[in-house]
């Protein structure tokens, strides 16, 4: 019986899985899952009993129990069914070849293959796109002049500067 054992401490180790499950029974095998980039606990795990009965006392006896200062929470594991075709996983090339390894024909929304026909030059034609132009985000689509207010605050007034007034050759005049 297969046992998912989550909300493990980081430091649990393969190791520390079998000795806490090998008191309910003989464990087939126990892994601890890390992240394939950092190596790092992912903090839950799996265990695989050889016996149905000793999976479910061990169930029954560690959900809630504490191991290495965490309450680990112990259930069934379920069947996932494996990815097939369409999906794309990580790290396992660029998804456009089929299982048997040949680049996949272009498919549409619905699933349907693209034929792809022949042209002028007896090469076939790649299928046609249609490209829409990126909006810039800094660009509004706004006609000149017209300003959103709230983009950078109020509008700043215009004062006019007062410029100096040169009268000194005023003064010179009366002496005359």
């Amino acid at each position: 019986m297969k046992l998912f054992v989550a909300k493990l401490n980081r430091d649990v180790q393969d190791e520390h899985l079998v000795e806490a499950f090998s008191a309910f029974g003989e464990v087939a095998y126990a892994r601890v899952i890390t992240d394939r980039d950092t190596g790092q606990s992912k903090c839950f795990g799996f265990v695989q009993m050889r016996d149905e009965a000793a999976g479910r006392a061990a169930i029954d006896q560690m959900n809630g129990a504490e191991l290495m200062g965490f309450r680990m929470v112990v259930k069934e594991a379920e069947e996932r069914p494996r990815a097939q075709g369409g999906e794309h996983r990580p790290g396992r090339g660029s998804g456009r070849e089929s299982p048997s390894g040949r680049p996949r024909s272009p498919r549409s929304s619905d699933g349907t293959e693209f034929s792809r026909q022949p042209g002028p030059s007896g090469m076939p034609e790649a299928p046609q796109r249609e490209f829409r132009k990126k909006s810039n985000p800094k660009k509004s689509n706004k006609p000149k002049g017209q300003r959103d207010i709230y983009a950078d605050g109020p509008k700043p007034s215009k004062m006019k500067k007062s410029k100096p007034k040169n009268t000194d050759w005023l003064d010179d005049l009366d002496d005359y």
